[in-house]
């Protein structure tokens, strides 16, 4: 009758077999670190350009914002100084593309930020 269970002790087969699987566990760890800092420079890499790119959509955007604007008096200016009904009506389609243009210029502009901003929350998602 054996009153005192023992663990038999562990030979030098089961010690090699676990440096084994350790010695491959941390090749395994090594790997996956090397994999994971290339993924980490892909995506500061994206991050980078999306950044630079939403700088020049804004610069771009003010740019025709200006323009529009500058063109919106030019319009203006034409309209107070005509007196010829022809005109006036061309002139007041101009008045009305215009403003549809930037319209539109502010919608792209707001549909395009948003993607960029859902394409920057799974770029940091993914980090």
């Amino acid at each position: 009758m054996a009153l005192f269970s023992r663990n038999p002790k562990a030979t030098v087969t089961d010690l090699s077999e676990v440096r084994a699987e350790l010695v491959a566990l941390r090749s395994e760890v090594t790997k996956r670190a090397n994999e994971l800092s290339l993924v980490t420079a892909s995506i500061n890499t994206l991050e980078q350009r999306l950044t630079l790119f939403d700088q020049r959509l804004s610069a771009t955007s003010a740019e025709m914002s200006n323009q529009l604007h500058e063109l919106g008096n030019e319009i203006q200016a034409l309209i107070d100084k005509q007196e010829d009904p022809a005109s006036l009506a061309a002139l007041e389609q101009l008045r009305i593309n215009q403003t549809r243009i930037a319209n539109e210029q502010a919608r792209y502009e707001i549909a395009f930020r948003q993607d960029l901003a859902m394409l920057a929350e799974i770029i940091r998602e993914n980090r």
